[in-house]
C-alpha cells in the first residue's frame, strides 16, 4: 500500500496578469515563467519554497508533456492538485544537476525544480492546493515513487539506475 504525503503550495494564477496567457517564451512544458509559460500551464510557486516554474494540467490518465527544458533529467509527473481538484504535472528531481538552469528544491523529501521567482509575483494572490506523490511504503524503494523521509535517493557509481537508502 502506497503512502501518501502532502505538501501545501500555491498556484500562482498570474499568467494572464503578467500577459503570458497566449504567448511563450518557453519552447517546452516546465519553463521559467519570468520567460511566459506554454499556452496550456500555469506558473506554480510551492509554499515554504523559493522560486517557481510553469506546469502543465495532468492528463485525464495522469500522464503529463514529456518535453522539458534542455539540461533537465528530472522526471515529469502528476504531483499537484488544487483546493478544486484540478492537478497540475511538475518536475521530479534529485539534485540541482537534475534541474538544468533551474534549482531542485525538497520539501519533505520530494525534490521539485524551481526557478528563482520575480519579485512581481510575490504581489499575485495564490491559490492553496497540495502535493500528492505516492511514496514507497518501505525503504530501499524506487525514488521515482518517492523515498521515505530518513533516505535519499542514491546512485552507485559504474550501476545503472538508483534506489532510496536510509543513513547508516
Amino acid at each position: 500500500m502506497a503512502v501518501r504525503r502532502s505538501v501545501l503550495v500555491a498556484l500562482a494564477l498570474y499568467q494572464s496578469y503578467m500577459g503570458l496567457a497566449e504567448t511563450s517564451g518557453n519552447p517546452t512544458h516546465y519553463g521559467d515563467p519570468k520567460t511566459g509559460c506554454e499556452a496550456d500551464e500555469q506558473a506554480v510557486r510551492v509554499q515554504g519554497l523559493a522560486g517557481d516554474f510553469c506546469s502543465p494540467k495532468c492528463s485525464s490518465s495522469g500522464s503529463c508533456p514529456s518535453d522539458v527544458p534542455t539540461g533537465d533529467t528530472a522526471t515529469p509527473m502528476c504531483a499537484l492538485r488544487t483546493t478544486t481538484g484540478d492537478k497540475y504535472c511538475a518536475l521530479r528531481c534529485q539534485a540541482d544537476s537534475d534541474c538544468g538552469t533551474g534549482a531542485c528544491q525538497k520539501i519533505m523529501g520530494i525534490g521539485l525544480c524551481t526557478y528563482t521567482a520575480s519579485t512581481l509575483i510575490s504581489t499575485v494572490p495564490a491559490v492553496t492546493a497540495k502535493v500528492d506523490v505516492s511514496t514507497n511504503p518501505t525503504h530501499y524503494g524506487d525514488p521515482k515513487t518517492g523515498c521515505e523521509a530518513d533516505e535519499q535517493a542514491v546512485r552507485v557509481q559504474g550501476l545503472a539506475g538508483d534506489f532510496c537508502s536510509p543513513k547508516c
